[in-house]
């Protein structure tokens, strides 16, 4: 029997208290890349652009496993919901073996990243200097897919703190280690790029050796044994995983993807137009954490009630998250419109020739970045609701279309036939994402008045 429906102020709070240690999570997450991105502007601009390129190419691999990895986080919590510990350690089970292989896949094409950045028109010379950066951060990929799924598994007992903490610890060492190899600190030798891509494998190995040592010695993670028999295949719940977390992943990497696109196409137009188009990506990542922490959150809970089959403290909490993000993207929005030159000046040297130039494309990017907040955040929740109930397909189907129709291929079309340049192609991400907000918001409301009305909650 489902316990009676709590009151919206307390689902509010409810998401707030799980929302908030997240949010210092995702922050310091894109803080170890953020670290990279600074520790790369202090070297020079052209190392900032050769970086940054060479991020934008092992992104689409890096979201895909986190988005197989968000398929753990409500299958983990659906378990603890409905009181099934088999279920809870099978989905982490396989969520590791699935984040392992994927990490050993993208090993091989990081090796090829040079031919393949020149194949596809970037700079001879840029494409070059990303080599080692590439060759470097390969190492680390396995450490790092293995501990999304490590992280998903905390945050889903809503137990978030330990693993923010991890993050935190990381980040700290990730920056430290920055200085130490791309500087030539000690005994290390100056590396540059190469030694900011050892420094986050490094970073990202401690971190998932200290969450596996945590989860298997503490209390309640550890009560189910989640590693016990971590060799055996579970073919039935890794399909299950793909069928829920492919979409997923489908659906970050065309997000993710729409960005990389726009900041290949704004790397035509030259050198500082691709480091402003970098910094603007870089903020609007982090201002991205705030909402994306809070749909992580959002998918935890209502996979919960999802497990207890609690229809009516779902539907209360999927409303509750979706009135907070609109009040934190609307706060983003502000602090992006007052100081936008502050902020892209913090990402670069001032007394880089390119300074000015970067500056003057970076400016109304950041403007652009500021309008698209809060249709962001909006998509992010309704996907994240959806997701929580395993309805992953047509949502990813519908964030595809409105990423790369009206997103990218219109923003081309301002950007290069129009003329816009940079600010056209930017404007293309605004529309994109205000087309999905609707589209997906749309699908939120006849998914949850499905629920209501008595009809089935999951749907994979």
């Amino acid at each position: 029997m489902n316990a009676a429906p709590l009151g919206w102020r307390a689902h509010i709070l409810m998401n707030l208290r799980l929302a908030a240690p997240l949010i210092i999570g995702q922050l310091a997450t894109i803080g170890i890349w953020t670290s990279d991105v600074v520790a790369m502007g202090n070297l020079d601009t052209t190392s900032l652009a050769a970086g940054s390129l060479a991020a934008r190419y092992f992104q689409p691999m890096f979201f895909l496993a986190l988005g197989i990895s968000l398929a753990v986080g409500p299958l983990v919590a659906q378990g603890l919901g409905a009181g099934d510990q088999r279920q809870v350690r099978r989905a982490f089970r396989q969520g590791l073996v699935i984040a392992a292989t994927l990490g050993m896949a993208t090993i091989p094409l990081l090796f090829i990243g040079e031919e393949v950045l020149i194949l596809i028109g970037q700079d001879p010379e840029l494409a070059r200097l990303a080599k080692p950066f590439l060759l470097w951060s390969g190492f680390g990929m396995p450490f790092m897919f293995v501990a999304f799924v490590l992280r998903q598994f905390l945050i889903s007992y809503e137990r978030p703190v330990p693993q923010v903490i991890a993050v935190i610890i990381t980040l700290i060492i990730n920056i430290g280690l920055n200085e130490v190899f791309a500087k030539g600190l000690g005994p290390a030798p100056e590396m540059g790029l190469a030694g900011i891509a050892l420094a986050t494998s490094i970073s990202y190995f401690l971190l998932a050796v200290g969450l596996v040592v945590y989860i298997g010695t503490t209390s309640p993670f550890s009560d189910g044994e989640p590693f016990r028999r971590i060799w055996v295949m579970d073919w039935a719940i890794t399909l299950r995983l793909l069928r829920i977390g492919v979409p997923i992943g489908l659906t970050i990497v065309a997000e993710a993807g729409m960005f990389i696109a726009a900041t290949l196409m704004i790397g035509l137009f030259g050198t500082a137009a691709l480091s402003a188009a970098a910094i603007a990506n870089q903020i609007s990542a982090i201002a991205f954490m705030i909402p994306i922490a809070m749909a992580t959150a959002s998918t935890i809970r209502i996979g919960h009630y999802a497990g207890a089959e609690d229809r009516a403290n779902l539907f209360r909490s999927a409303g509750s998250t979706m009135v907070i993000a609109i009040a934190a993207t609307m706060l983003t929005t502000a602090i992006l419109l007052i100081w936008p030159e502050f902020l892209v000046g913090l990402f670069l040297d001032h007394d880089d020739p390119l300074f000015a130039e970067v500056m003057y494309v970076a400016v109304p990017l950041m403007l652009l970045t500021a309008l698209y907040q809060l249709p962001d955040g909006v998509q992010a929740i309704a996907i994240s609701v959806l997701r929580g109930v395993n309805d992953t397909r047509l949502p990813g189907l519908i964030a595809i279309a409105s990423f790369w129709i009206p997103g990218i291929a219109l923003g081309a079309v301002l950007g290069f036939a129009f003329e816009w340049g940079a600010v056209g192609v930017w404007s293309g991400l605004a529309i994109g994402l205000s087309v999905a907000a609707m589209l997906l918001t749309l699908r939120m409301m006849l998914a949850l008045r499905r629920i209501r009305a008595g009809g089935h909650i999951l749907s994979a």
